[in-house]
């Protein structure tokens, strides 16, 4: 995959960003974690088929979009990942 650190949108934008529902998880994620954060960061498989993006709140709180296609299918899964968390930590105490 692919990372883009610029914050700009892919060129082959991924389903998320043209979904209402996607905007109001947004929008009600920077409502919750005191507004944007750092720029945006996003991967997309060189077919355009998966990737993933982040955004970042003002808190250090992430919003994580991993999104796929399969012909007229477009699935998103979305996460919350809180500051200093790192990818497939566990949230429990060892």
């Amino acid at each position: 995959m692919q990372q883009d650190k610029s914050g700009n949108a892919p060129h082959d934008a991924p389903p998320s960003d043209v979904s209402p529902d996607s905007e109001d998880r947004i929008r009600d994620f920077m409502d919750r974690h005191g507004g944007p954060g750092s720029p945006r960061r996003q991967a997309t498989d060189p077919a355009g088929d998966r990737g993933w993006y982040e955004i970042y709140a003002a808190d250090g709180y992430r919003l994580r979009c991993e999104w796929s296609r399969l012909g007229g299918r477009e699935e998103l899964k979305f996460s919350e990942i809180r500051p200093q968390q790192t990818e497939g930590a566990s949230d429990k105490p060892a």
